[in-house]
């Protein structure tokens, strides 16, 4: 299947809406390593823990998008909480602004994060009202050289092709959180540095006039219905 750049976050929505939404069943959720894991940051996760947390997030979550009960605003307000707790978002908000991260001063850097984490959070969420019945798949897990887990699901759409999505997650401090994700072959780390490098190349490197620019799309994201 060939994904286009501009239909990555509404896959990616597909994605991550059954994902972030399982907040309804169990909050928190936050799965940790072994006592032995945490010792060391740089020791590979044991088998199965990557599995059992994506796993348990997505059958919770085909029941919650199932609940037409639950408002869009406590969809969100749970969607940024569990973001914030399985995902590393700093990391990931660091990465996607690449070398710029470093030239910024800590004011920018903090405006920046809060931005981030809004353009992530409304950017996905629009896309919840989306979801009509697809099934959430887990079909593998591995351990890459790194130590980090490549756990590749499945999303089985009603009347059109599956989509793949591989979760990487990594362990830090003894809490296991998401790192990227990959949506046949489409990297969301990768893309968003991408484009915010582009972004900011077309305001000469002010790093200000990014963040605002930013912030308008912010502001404009529409949420679903």
């Amino acid at each position: 299947m060939n994904v286009r750049r501009r239909d990555l976050i509404g896959l990616l929505g597909l994605a991550l809406g059954p994902i972030f939404s399982a907040a309804t069943l169990s909050l928190p959720i936050i799965f940790t390593a072994s006592k032995a894991a945490a010792k060391s940051q740089n020791r590979p996760l044991e088998p199965g823990v990557a599995t059992a947390l994506i796993n348990t997030l997505g059958n919770a979550a085909v029941a919650m998008l199932s609940d037409r009960t639950i408002n869009q605003p406590e969809k969100i307000r749970r969607f940024r909480h569990l973001l914030n707790q399985s995902f590393a978002l700093k990391g990931i908000a660091r990465f996607a602004l690449g070398r710029y991260w470093r030239r910024a001063a800590p004011p920018q850097r903090k405006r920046y994060l809060k931005l981030f984490e809004d353009y992530i959070v409304n950017s996905y969420a629009a896309r919840f009202g989306n979801y009509s019945g697809e099934k959430f798949i887990v079909l593998r897990e591995s351990i890459d050289a790194r130590g980090w887990a490549v756990v590749t699901t499945r999303i089985q759409r009603r009347g059109g092709e599956p989509v793949d999505v591989i979760w990487h997650l990594r362990e830090r401090l003894g809490a296991v959180r998401v790192v990227d994700v990959v949506v046949e072959g489409i990297s969301m780390s990768l893309t968003q540095r991408s484009d915010f490098a582009a972004a900011v190349r077309m305001v000469a490197g002010d790093l200000d006039a990014f963040l605002d620019t930013l912030e308008a799309k912010v502001r404009n994201i529409k949420p679903a219905s």
